[in-house]
């Protein structure tokens, strides 16, 4: 399997350093998943919560979502630089310099999360994701983003999109599969929607009892025959991020409900 990181932030120096075939892991497929719609995943302005992530100096965008009214959710590897981060929603556009990071954001580190963390009541209760506790294989998932929309050109960052998918397998990720002849991420069938560059950070959405909760973070994506594989980080059932998600949520006093 070829893989690439999911954000346009560290883009040449992951691939350059994974040009390797690497393994798949296990991926579990229990199911058969359904065939692609003739539709095509939504251009949106819903969830108020789920913004980009600029880096300082604008060298890179991500996707990141409202996980208390101070702590945005993203990926580790779309923080690697000090300085001003912003985050822009529907709501305004908010800036910090506070972040932490779990692990080295690496194409190959199932720890790739982290926080952007503000001031107390940046985020309006609408705006706020609980994380879930629960992402079994099978389960059909809500996939947002504001990557680009063609994975060949890398073209269309900064719009929202929308679209589901079943979860396919759980091994060190979140996988999901879709069609290689719809090589454009998160613009693909509604029900197989996938990931693009710059949609690293962004939430897999569970709904439980009609609220969105966040169980996977977007990690990484590739080539695996004929499908294109999605590949989230773990936020809901792997128990060393949950570890690391409370400790954080009560070493910066973030607010985060549910851990």
């Amino acid at each position: 399997m070829y893989r690439y990181v999911g954000g346009y932030v560290r883009f040449v120096a992951l691939v350059l350093a994974s040009l390797a075939l690497v393994g798949c892991g296990r991926m579990n497929l229990t199911m058969s998943l359904p065939e692609p719609s003739t539709s095509s995943i939504q251009l949106t302005s819903d969830y108020p919560g789920v913004g980009m992530v600029v880096l300082p100096e604008g060298s890179g965008i991500c996707t990141g979502t409202f996980v208390s009214d101070r702590a945005v959710l993203t990926a580790a590897h779309c923080l690697p630089k000090s300085g001003r981060y912003s985050f822009v929603t529907s709501e305004g556009t908010f800036s910090t310099y506070e972040k932490v990071v779990m692990g080295s954001g690496s194409v190959d580190d199932p720890h790739d999360i982290g926080f952007l963390i503000f001031e107390p009541n940046t985020a309006k209760p609408e705006q706020i994701h609980r994380i879930g506790d629960r992402a079994t294989a099978g389960d059909v998932l809500r996939l947002v983003g504001l990557g680009c929309n063609n994975l060949e050109t890398r073209r269309g960052s900064g719009v929202k999109r929308t679209g589901t998918n079943v979860l396919a397998g759980v091994d060190d990720y979140l996988n999901f599969l879709t069609p290689r002849n719809y090589a454009r991420g998160i613009l693909g069938p509604s029900n197989r929607a996938g990931s693009c560059f710059g949609d690293s950070g962004g939430p897999a959405f569970a709904d439980v009892g009609g609220a969105l909760v966040v169980v996977g973070v977007t990690h990484a994506g590739g080539y695996m025959g004929d499908n294109l594989i999605s590949q989230y980080v773990n936020v809901a059932t792997r128990s060393d991020n949950r570890n690391w998600l409370r400790s954080q949520n009560s070493q910066h006093q973030l607010g985060i409900e549910g851990l």
